[in-house]
């Protein structure tokens, strides 16, 4: 069975649903915001606003915050969304590891912490290590755990958010995981939501990073792996069952170094921290001192900045075929932007300037249409902030949809 969305039946109640999501989405992204702006905005009477707004106060999600300035006459009261309204978990599922924040409703920080686990941990053990880390959480910050409201959970892979599953993560070992479900065991009054990894730092992207003011960009993670989240009028494409953007195995060459995924040959291990781990055994057949090389990116970067020409070289390479992937991107979806991501932003003055050259010679350049590549200035817990975003947005979401099952 696949879970489908159906628009929800007309009535007075759903006008008032969605009026009222309208009118606080409007304080959330906008705050500090005067009610004349809002009315504006939203075009409510002011009656059915002066209503939606002493609901929203009541339930302590807004509050009167200064005053705007006045050209003459009675100064108007601005109005904020209350932050400290409840908690939102985040969850980044990593390989060998599990990231967990505690956030307020703004997606700000409170808490974080990083537990590791055995590599291809079973889910169970890993959910069990959420419900522990979570609860432990709250009880040393002290906090009710009435007042969780949503959790957000990241995770590499093929992720289906309607059906809380993740279908395929070949880097966890994981297949047809109902990871939501299985966290609801724990915390069953708790909405849990779940998306792939990179689609949860674009909405950070979104929100609080570069892509603020873009309609039509694409978010590239670049480091242990490499991803893609492309978002199209300020909405995430998901595909057919959310697993747009695997640009990471795309073919780059033919029958080339294996990948995890069960093809040959993905951009995945040619431009990412994949590629420094084949090229060093490769390398290591003619080269005993290599044995055991570190080829984590970090590493190899590092000895990179202190002028190993080994290393030197590796970024380089890795460098070159990443710009030939960014090039095919921006070939085939005409991005108003690319906004470079993850680990390896710390380290582009290794690799950016060869990536950028190499991108940049691309079809539309040809005509005088460019493409914008930057990189991301958010910090790297930004993960742990589009988790939360994820839970947050779901939660605010304007009501117009209904779940209803349909066969294949």
């Amino acid at each position: 069975m696949k879970e489908l969305k159906a628009l929800r039946t007309g009535s007075k109640e759903l006008i008032k649903e969605i009026n009222r999501f309208k009118v606080l989405n409007i304080i959330r992204h906008q705050q500090p915001i005067s009610r004349s702006e809002i009315s504006k905005q939203c075009e409510l009477g002011i009656s059915t606003l002066s209503y939606i707004m002493e609901e929203l106060k009541s339930q302590n999600l807004i509050y009167e915050v200064g005053e705007a300035t006045s050209t003459g006459g009675r100064k108007a009261k601005l109005l904020k969304f209350n932050e400290d309204h409840g908690y939102v978990v985040s969850i980044k599922i990593e390989e060998e590891q599990i990231l967990i924040a505690l956030t307020n409703m703004n997606g700000d920080i409170l808490r974080k912490t990083y537990t590791p686990f055995e590599k291809k941990a079973s889910a169970q053990t890993i959910v069990s290590l959420i419900e522990q880390e979570v609860k432990r959480m709250f009880s040393e910050e002290a906090k009710d755990l009435s007042f969780l409201l949503g959790i957000g959970v990241l995770s590499s892979g093929i992720v289906n958010r309607n059906e809380g599953k993740i279908i395929r993560s070949s880097m966890l070992g994981w297949e047809d995981v109902a990871i939501t479900s299985m966290i609801k065991v724990y915390f069953p009054e708790v909405p849990v939501f779940v998306d792939n990894n990179i689609n949860g730092y674009a909405l950070a992207e979104l929100e609080k990073g570069r892509g603020q003011k873009d309609h039509d960009f694409l978010v590239v993670s670049i480091g242990a792996g490499l991803g893609l989240s492309v978002v199209m009028g300020r909405n995430i494409y998901y595909g057919a069952i959310g697993g747009a953007g695997e640009f990471g195995h795309t073919n780059l060459v033919m029958e080339g170094y294996p990948c995890h995924c069960g093809q040959k040959g993905c951009l995945e291990m040619y431009a990412s921290e994949f590629y420094f781990k084949h090229k060093l055994r490769e390398l290591e057949d003619t080269k005993s001192d290599l044995l055991q090389r570190d080829y984590h990116f970090s590493k190899v970067a590092t000895e990179a900045e202190a002028g190993d020409e080994l290393s030197i070289s590796l970024m380089k390479e890795m460098g070159t075929h990443l710009g030939y992937g960014l090039r095919n991107l921006i070939n085939t979806l005409n991005p108003e932007k690319i906004i470079m991501v993850g680990e390896g932003v710390k380290y582009k003055h290794l690799f950016e300037e060869n990536v950028l050259e190499i991108a940049h010679d691309n079809f539309f350049e040809k005509v005088n249409i460019s493409t914008d590549i930057v990189f991301s200035h958010l910090k790297d817990d930004s993960w742990f902030t589009g988790g939360a975003l994820l839970a947050i947005n779901q939660l605010f979401q304007e009501p117009i949809y209904q779940q209803m099952k349909a066969g294949v």
